[in-house]
């Protein structure tokens, strides 16, 4: 052991060294764990939105098919319309419930209309989507429409 001309030793301060070094680390680990989780929970919000913006999709098709006693098809005014449809002899429920937009986090789904019907829907959202079709530079860009009629 080192020691000083009083003949007291002398303290290297390794131990501190390397607990600075230890908490550097575990901090930079730390930060890209928190980044990878982000993203997947992006991925993750973006798989929902797919699913649940097809389904209302189906759902606005569904509607859509149905033939009114009058003989005509027709748009559903509004979403609500897809849960309780009355137009036919028995009703029918195209739609269990509305889901919310999963990348803004509210119950607002962007409108694609088509004289007074809804056609389709869209996430609000002006972020960029991870994986999204060709062309498609917000979530709002990301249309789910209705492709018969």
């Amino acid at each position: 052991m080192v020691s000083t001309p009083r003949g007291r030793p002398v303290q290297g301060g390794f131990t501190y060294l390397m607990l600075i070094w230890w908490v550097a680390i575990s901090g930079l680990m730390l930060a890209a764990l928190a980044e990878n989780w982000s993203h997947a929970m992006r991925r993750q919000r973006e798989a929902e939105l797919v699913f649940r913006a097809g389904q209302i999709r189906q759902a606005i098709e569904g509607y859509h098919k149905v033939i009114t006693p009058g003989g005509t098809a027709q748009w559903p005014t509004q979403l609500e319309d897809l849960l309780d449809d009355r137009r036919g002899p028995t009703p029918r429920r195209h739609l269990r419930r509305i889901w919310p937009d999963p990348i803004t986090g509210d119950g607002k789904w962007g409108l694609i209309k088509e004289g007074a019907g809804i056609k389709g829907v869209y996430s609000n959202s002006e972020a960029q989507p991870l994986a999204a079709p060709d062309g498609v530079d917000q979530y709002r860009q990301w249309l789910f429409v209705a492709t018969n009629g």
